[in-house]
């Protein structure tokens, strides 16, 4: 009796397709890691700028909610926009244990690349600071703080963006006035 021995193993054809399949799975999963290294750097990159921002933004906002005036000629109604935010904070009784603060004048504009309050610089890296205020009559104002990496200019800008209703504006427009009693401590 005569035993056939068939020849065992892979054909070329399977081997080309598996090793076609392998290549293409690998491309797949080093294009993946790629942009995942590249979103790790961005992020890294990007968070003390929006760690920065966000505390520039809340400041501005808290200041601007005790604002009691808004200089017009500074702020345009939209869809103009402007660089520069004057406006008349409230005058408070004192809270136990500190002395009366007085209304004053608070102005926020963009020089080159910082935000300055009053002349004082409060924010770097600052390449967008614009601002609009409704022009409906509840006096709403919006802001836009547009950020930049000072380090790698190809990481691209990003803006935040809020509106802010004066609480101590005069008149009840939003249902939110205070009448000048709306205060906050900022500092």
């Amino acid at each position: 009796m005569i035993m056939r021995i068939e020849n065992e193993g892979f054909t070329v054809i399977e081997l080309v397709t598996v090793i076609l399949v392998l290549s293409i799975l690998g491309a797949f999963t080093l294009s993946f890691i790629g942009n995942a290294v590249k979103t790790y750097g961005l992020v890294r990159e990007q968070n003390p700028l929006y760690a920065d921002g966000t505390s520039i933004m809340e400041r501005v906002t808290r200041e601007l909610s005790d604002a009691t005036a808004i200089n017009t000629a500074d702020v345009p109604q939209y869809p103009s926009w402007s660089s520069k935010l004057t406006f008349t904070t409230a005058a408070h009784p004192p809270p136990p244990l500190t002395a009366v603060r007085p209304a004053a004048s608070v102005t926020y504009e963009l020089n080159n690349t910082n935000l300055l309050r009053n002349g004082t610089i409060i924010g770097r890296n600052i390449t967008g600071f614009n601002v609009t205020r409704s022009s409906l009559i509840d006096a709403t104002v919006t802001i836009e703080l547009t950020l930049n990496s000072p380090s790698d200019p190809s990481i691209p800008a990003f803006v935040l963006r809020t509106k802010v209703v004066p609480n101590n504006y005069p008149g009840d427009y939003t249902g939110r006035s205070f009448n000048g009693d709306y205060y906050e401590t900022v500092q």
